[in-house]
């Protein structure tokens, strides 16, 4: 997200504030492309929350949870915003960074990253190598100078050719990522080999779960006692947008938390010749799965352009 997209969801936040404390709406605050969307938070959570005394904008701060600040008699709650212009959906409950399971030290030690890894194995090399079996490109793409940028169109140009049912380009791109996946197969195995702290696997969790998904936020809220103490009292309000119509929902993240905090022995589990892993947990003397954590590639094709971790929720309704 740009900072012009960024700025706009601040200004969005702001104004959910403003109705929460019956201000008074301007012209520029109706101009914000997610206006409607924050009428519509603002009288959810209204309904929610009846007797707000109240409502304080928090900002993009690491030293606390939640965008708004609600204070409720002797109680205070806090907000979290999401709001998307599609349709909501069962999807990746977050995308991070392709390195987060070591920049975040959840194993003893001096551990390889994920990208490190890849520069031992020679991963560009290799994948030119294969891309340059490939026997004629464009002159347009050969003019590259930039030798990723060249790359990563020679991929593109032979994804398109796939499409178009093109056998060379696509026995090229499986072989690449049969060749990848083997690699992730292999770094998998070396994580699975090391020690890991079940405290700080425990605290990277509960950060998904509130919705803490850039890599800098997780590094230093990590840290931050102050922001699970405050977990308790949070909730998070999706705005989506369907047919022209907004529909807002309401998670008590706060209440989530609670179960698994009765949880223990936190640790990352490695299935056997698969490329993701999970988080899982002990509750009631029984093994309970909580996210899946799965090396991908999120352009062009596996092995090319931008590594990442996708996460997804797999507590199952039963748990949470």
């Amino acid at each position: 997200m740009g900072k012009h997209e960024r700025d706009l969801i601040k200004e969005a936040e702001e104004i959910i504030v403003k109705v929460l404390n019956s201000e008074k709406i301007t012209s520029s605050d109706r101009k914000n492309h997610w206006f409607k969307h924050a009428i519509a938070i603002a009288r959810k959570i209204k309904g929610d929350f009846p007797n707000i005394n109240l409502a304080r904008h928090l900002g993009n701060r690491y030293d606390n949870t939640g965008d708004i600040l609600i204070i409720s008699g002797s109680k205070k709650f806090f907000i979290e915003i999401k709001m998307s212009d599609t349709k909501s959906g069962i999807g990746t409950k977050a995308n991070i960074s392709q390195d987060a399971l070591t920049e975040n030290k959840l194993f003893i030690g001096n551990i390889k990253s994920w990208s490190q890894f890849r520069r031992e194995t020679k991963h560009d090399k290799w994948v030119k190598e294969y891309l340059d079996r490939f026997p004629k490109y464009k002159k347009s793409i050969l003019k590259i100078n930039n030798p990723v940028s060249q790359m990563e169109e020679k991929a593109r140009y032979l994804r398109d050719l796939k499409k178009r049912k093109n056998i060379k380009a696509k026995k090229i791109l499986e072989d690449i990522r049969g060749r990848d996946r083997q690699e992730k197969l292999s770094y998998l195995d070396y994580l699975k080999a090391k020690k890991q702290k079940s405290k700080k696997i425990k605290r990277f969790f509960i950060l998904i779960f509130l919705g803490v998904h850039d890599k800098n936020e997780i590094e230093k809220s990590i840290k931050q006692d102050k922001i699970f103490r405050e977990v308790q009292n949070l909730y998070v309000y999706y705005s989506n947008l369907s047919k022209g119509k907004i529909t807002i929902r309401e998670e008590d993240v706060g209440e989530k938390i609670k179960k698994v905090k009765s949880c223990s022995n936190f640790r990352i589990f490695f299935p056997e010749n698969l490329t993701h892993c999970k988080i899982i947990a002990t509750h009631n003397k029984k093994s309970v799965p909580l996210i899946q954590i799965v090396f991908h590639w999120k352009n062009i094709a596996q092995g090319i352009k931008t590594p990442c971790l996708n996460i997804f929720d797999i507590t199952g309704k039963k748990f949470i």
